[in-house]
């Protein structure tokens, strides 16, 4: 089965950044992973003190990693379920941004040090 990483990068209104963290955390992260394929959902932000210096209006990062056999109807299923997800009034819609990616080869980790 090929595995794909979907990249979305996004940021709360000023002032209202714990609303958003709330919604992507305790709802929005479970509503994407019902979306079959979708197996595993992190997200990121830049380390503290550090200027995060990203394409567009997005200052945060959420990666999914999906696996599926055929790509493109995974997709258009996901596209499907978007049109009903939620959008807050925390989230700035300009922000928003998604990058699909194909894993290459098999994932390779580090041996123990010892």
């Amino acid at each position: 089965m090929a595995r794909f990483l979907l990249m979305v990068r996004t940021r709360p209104l000023a002032g209202r950044e714990a609303e958003y963290h709330r919604w992507y955390d305790d709802f929005h992260l479970a509503e994407v992973l019902r979306v079959p394929g979708f197996v595993t959902a992190e997200r990121c932000a830049p380390p503290s003190g550090e200027d995060a210096e990203f394409p567009g209006d997005g200052t945060h990062l959420a990666l999914f990693t999906v696996e599926s056999d055929d790509f493109e109807a995974t997709v258009a299923t996901f596209r499907e379920a978007q049109a009903s997800m939620e959008q807050p009034s925390c989230l700035a819609p300009e922000s928003v941004s998604l990058t699909w990616w194909r894993f290459l080869g098999s994932r390779t980790t580090a041996s123990p040090h010892g």
